[in-house]
């Protein structure tokens, strides 16, 4: 009988994060398509110049940032799975909004409103995987969604650049129109999911934990006074310096020598997307806790130093061994991301009370949304000012982050550094658990 209620148990759960996994692919896919095209529509389309556009994705970017632990703690009320479904809805809408948008004042609105919602929906989407699914196939499902993700975009990237050959406003305005039913279909799949806690009130909603106790203001808020998990937050989000070092430092070190074609820089990202699609899911065996979390961003730090070693290497070598060696740098910063990505969900899973799960995931997210505040200009300062010798220090500096963050996640078994003053009801927690 209880062999029976185990199966019972794992079908809805298999069932659900197979729901799940396609709306992330569908929701990839037209994200995908939109991405290729936004700057030419905002520009072509809509008439605002490169400054307007830079200055709307700016206050957009920071506006999301602001926006992130809100969400959470909002998620951690009503459930993760309506708040999803809403913010697909949100995006589809806003999209549609777009080609009747005229003026820099209606684009900020739409184009700031967009940046929340977008970027409330992925601790969204880890924290519903976190109730599709059981604790120790939680990391590896969302290994699953980042494969499809990475799938998902190519394949929009790619069917945008046969699209667009013809070059017409018609074909962009199609274009974004696609990327809003992409979202419509997505919030479709969303609502079809079913968890144990739907419509429970109080805190946690669906899948949270709280077993329907209303939570305080003060205790939706603790994860500011979690030192533990502050700190983590900050050295995973050092770590994650390997997306800053492909999408800006490789392009700008390839640009600053001749000697490397410029059409290596389109190669580091289609190997990139290839390296993360087929390994991820192998990426993420054995990582279930924080302390193995932890142990995978201290290999993350590894491979991102010897992938800065490499970088710092192909400027004094001739051509094919440049490429070569280009090649060879990015194949490790892959895989330092692939690790680098599990570790920060074993760690944003295993540290996150039951009860307050989104508005810990939220806060964690916070360190990501900073890094691509701050990775920009660490690379302007490091590679493009001391060239070589920078690359070096990046490679030092992550290799710490790596280190201390493996250190750190070693302590998860012992109390919290919140007060328990703050915080009677931490034993709600996954570290409640553990003591």
């Amino acid at each position: 009988m209880t062999h029976a209620a185990g199966r019972t148990r794992r079908g809805p759960r298999s069932g659900a994060a197979a729901v799940l996994l396609v709306a992330v692919f569908v929701d990839a896919l037209g994200s995908g398509l939109y991405m290729s095209v936004s700057v030419i529509f905002f520009t072509r389309y809509l008439h605002l110049g490169s400054g307007q556009v830079g200055v709307g994705l700016s206050v957009a970017g920071g506006l999301s940032f602001l926006s992130l632990v809100p969400i959470g703690i909002l998620a951690d009320r009503v459930g993760p799975r309506r708040m999803l479904i809403g913010a697909h809805l949100v995006r589809a809408t806003l999209l549609t909004c777009y080609p009747f948008v005229s003026g820099f004042a209606p684009f900020l609105l739409v184009v700031s409103l967009l940046a929340v919602a977008d970027r409330g929906a992925s601790p969204l989407v880890q924290g519903l995987f976190g109730t599709a699914v059981g604790k120790e196939q939680r990391v590896r499902a969302m290994g699953r969604a980042r494969s499809l993700q990475n799938l998902g975009l190519a394949l929009g990237g790619l069917a945008a650049g046969a699209v667009l050959l013809p070059d017409s406003d018609g074909l962009y305005v199609g274009i974004v129109y696609a990327n809003s039913f992409s979202f419509v279909v997505a919030a479709g799949l969303v609502a079809r999911l079913r968890t144990v806690a739907d419509g429970a009130p109080g805190g946690g909603g669906e899948g949270g934990g709280g077993g329907g106790r209303a939570l305080s203001w003060t205790q939706r808020v603790s994860v500011f006074r979690d030192r533990r998990f502050a700190l983590l937050t900050g050295l995973n989000s050092l770590v994650s310096l390997h997306v800053t070092v492909l999408t800006a430092g490789v392009p700008l070190w390839v640009l600053a020598h001749d000697r490397i074609p410029r059409a290596a820089i389109a190669w580091t990202l289609v190997l990139n997307t290839i390296v993360v699609v087929l390994f991820q899911v192998r990426a993420t065996r054995g990582i279930e806790s924080a302390a193995d979390g932890g142990r995978a961003l201290r290999r993350s730090g590894v491979l991102l130093a010897v992938c800065c070693c490499g970088l710092a290497g192909t400027g004094a070598v001739p051509t094919v061994a440049a490429v070569a060696l280009l090649l060879g740098a990015v194949a490790f910063q892959a895989f330092a991301e692939m690790y680098q990505q599990a570790g920060a969900w074993a760690i944003s899973y295993d540290l996150a009370p039951e009860d307050r799960r989104q508005v810990y995931l939220a806060f964690f997210g916070l360190g990501n949304a900073a890094r691509n505040t701050y990775g920009p200009l660490v690379i302007t300062f490091l590679v493009v000012q001391r060239g070589a010798v920078g690359w070096l220090l990046l490679g030092g500096l992550v290799l710490g982050a790596g280190a201390w963050a493996a250190r750190f996640s070693r302590l998860v078994a012992a109390p919290p550094l919140v007060s328990s003053s703050a915080l009677p009801h931490v034993q709600g927690g996954t570290r409640g658990q553990r003591s």
